[in-house]
């Protein structure tokens, strides 16, 4: 199993940023997830949110981030890197820049977030990308519909509010199964939201997930960096089954 880490790209500077990615792949982290900081993050928790104001504080200038990504990608050219961004941001800065550079990373894998702007997602298929899909532990036809549609991985939620969780899928291993059933081998099923313990971390391991994303199970352990790096390697070696 993969391990997938959030980074706030930009937060509190670029300098720092950097030097935490390349601390994440040092420890095990298998993939970036380096975001592109959005003017409205509506999606995102509180945590994330002011992380994200913080950063757009120094620019606002979209291009400069992903300036921030080619140069972890050019320090660390063997590690994966998703870029995730909002639906509203490649409609703010145009979809033929944002092609542009993406193209300059070479990666088609994009994390992509919202669901108000479908002609977004039509178009980075026409160009030749692969948007993520979203599932939630409710099990949604339609969140399973546009799963089986696409071709990028499936972004399923961890843990949430219980009482959402549909009935026929009451565990996260029912619920990997299922959009297992759905998307077939070949597809990434990366689980996110809601993992905060190690424990919680094992459970997603043992539904058989490609990956699991590490947010703030690791960003709140930033105040320490030994015990941040001594967690991740430990995480890692559950995904390894070391």
């Amino acid at each position: 199993m993969k391990l997938i880490a959030y980074l706030s790209n930009g937060f509190p500077n670029f300098d720092e940023s950097f030097k935490r990615a390349l601390r994440y792949v040092e420890n095990g982290v298998d993939i970036i997830e380096a975001d592109i900081p959005a003017a409205n993050p509506y999606l995102d928790n509180d945590l994330l949110k002011s992380r994200i104001k913080v950063a757009r504080k120094q620019t606002v200038d979209y291009g400069d981030y992903f300036k921030a990504i080619y140069r972890i990608q050019e320090a660390s050219p063997n590690s994966e890197i998703i870029v995730n961004i909002y639906e509203d941001t490649i409609k703010e800065m145009g979809m033929n820049q944002f092609i542009e550079y993406m193209d300059k990373l070479k990666n088609k894998t994009v994390l992509l977030a919202g669901s108000n702007f479908p002609d977004v997602r039509q178009k980075l298929v026409e160009a030749g990308f692969s948007p993520s899909s979203f599932v939630t532990r409710e099990m949604k036809k339609s969140d399973l519909e546009l799963a089986n549609e696409s071709d990028g991985f499936v972004y399923l939620e961890g843990f949430g509010n219980s009482e959402k969780y549909h009935s026929d899928y009451p565990t996260l291993k029912d619920c990997v199964k299922e959009v297992r059933n759905i998307i077939g081998d070949e597809r990434n099923i990366f689980v996110g939201i809601g993992v905060h313990s190690p424990e919680q971390f094992k459970e997603v391991h043992d539904t058989g997930a490609d990956g699991v994303f590490l947010g703030s199970i690791v960003i709140n352990k930033e105040d320490n960096i030994e015990e941040q790096s001594r967690l991740i390697r430990d995480l890692n070696k559950i995904a390894k089954d070391c």
